[in-house]
């Protein structure tokens, strides 16, 4: 695993490593904005998951994808905090937690969400996103892949003593070294 700084060092993104090599993959937050602005991939997913107006579908997702990129940017450039678009992914987590795990939309209507860790106040590290097809992200494949790589990144996370930023860029000083 790598981390890969997307807006100076408060946004971060995960580089998985490539099925079966030692080389990575490009960061999930890179990999995904490509994804989504892929009008063949997009239309593909839409046939799969059976979309009734694939077009609207399409031109949806990637109005979703520019507005995401935006939004970010905009963030990160105003110097805005950003839980104004990271929100808490169990409504039911109150106050601050540890490695509290994160999705980002732009507003209810949005159809992808980020998924992220807050390492610390306005340090999140994105772990990896979906299309949002249902309303529960039990309910559709994506989505419960997603829920298992951001619980493993936690943990991994944790088991290497990452609890704040302080200790999150030791660890990434940690693993850069190692990666040399």
């Amino acid at each position: 695993m790598k981390i890969v700084d997307i807006f100076a060092k408060k946004l971060c993104s995960i580089a998985y490593k490539k099925e079966g090599s030692q080389e990575y993959d490009d960061c999930e937050y890179n990999r995904l904005l490509e994804l989504w602005t892929d009008v063949s991939y997009l239309r593909q997913y839409a046939k799969q998951n059976n979309v009734e107006n694939i077009n609207k579908f399409v031109r949806d997702r990637l109005r979703d994808a520019e507005l995401i990129d935006d939004f970010l940017n905009d963030l990160t450039e105003e110097n805005e905090p950003l839980d104004i678009y990271f929100k808490q992914l169990d409504n039911n987590e109150t106050g601050f937690k540890l490695l509290s795990l994160r999705k980002g939309k732009t507003s209810k209507y949005d159809g992808l969400r980020l998924y992220a860790i807050k390492i610390d106040n306005d340090c999140f590290l994105i772990t990896g996103g979906a299309i949002k097809m249902s309303r529960k992200n039990k309910d559709h494949h994506d989505t419960r892949e997603e829920m298992k790589k951001i619980e493993k990144v936690k943990a991994f996370l944790q088991e290497r003593g990452v609890i704040d930023l302080e200790s999150f860029y030791e660890f990434r000083t940690e693993i850069e070294t190692n990666d040399k």
